[in-house]
């Protein structure tokens, strides 16, 4: 096994606990609000704030570490999808710091004040599990990104990926916008 293709073993590894941590928290999340079982809902939400330190943070840092060094180590030219793929690693990341961890917060005083039933955390749980789909989405075009590794000349996947970002967007705000608690 050469360097490159332990690297690039690692880099996989990590992104694939980090995007499949992820997307079971989502999954797990969605089945919880659709049952309307708002405590199993918190307690998931609780259970992220566990999780991120321990396991969401370092694999989203060994993701880039190891993407990173597969690039030095392959001699990888800095492409248009390399920089896509870091565009999307730190909106995922700044996400995660910026709005998830301290709204995570904010979510676990009112739940301990006031329940999980209470509107304002029923609304702040919706509104974050939304933006957590579209950070889910996010995830997964930087996937994509990374397997197809679109050039310039690739109008039509970056076409595509711009599409289906902006839909997931617009689907989130409009259900926030729209949102009725109860």
């Amino acid at each position: 096994m050469t360097s490159y293709e332990l690297l690039l073993f690692l880099h996989v590894a990590a992104s694939i606990i980090w995007l499949g941590a992820g997307f079971l928290i989502t999954m797990l999340v969605f089945g919880a609000a659709r049952a309307g079982e708002r405590d199993r809902e918190a307690g998931y939400h609780r259970d992220v704030g566990w999780l991120a330190p321990r396991l969401f943070i370092p694999a989203s840092m060994a993701t880039l570490v190891f993407g990173i060094l597969v690039t030095i180590d392959g001699d990888l030219p800095f492409d248009l999808w390399l920089v896509i793929g870091l565009v999307g690693w730190l909106v995922s990341f700044l996400l995660g710091f910026f709005y998830f961890r301290p709204e995570g917060e904010r979510i676990a005083d009112l739940v301990a004040e006031h329940g999980p039933a209470s509107q304002e955390a029923d609304w702040r749980l919706h509104r974050l599990n939304l933006v957590d789909r579209v950070q889910v989405t996010i995830l997964f075009l930087v996937v994509t990104d990374m397997v197809i590794k679109p050039t310039g000349d690739d109008a039509g996947i970056l076409i595509a990926g711009v599409a289906i970002l902006a839909l997931g967007i617009a689907w989130a705000a409009s259900l926030i916008r729209t949102y009725q608690p109860g």
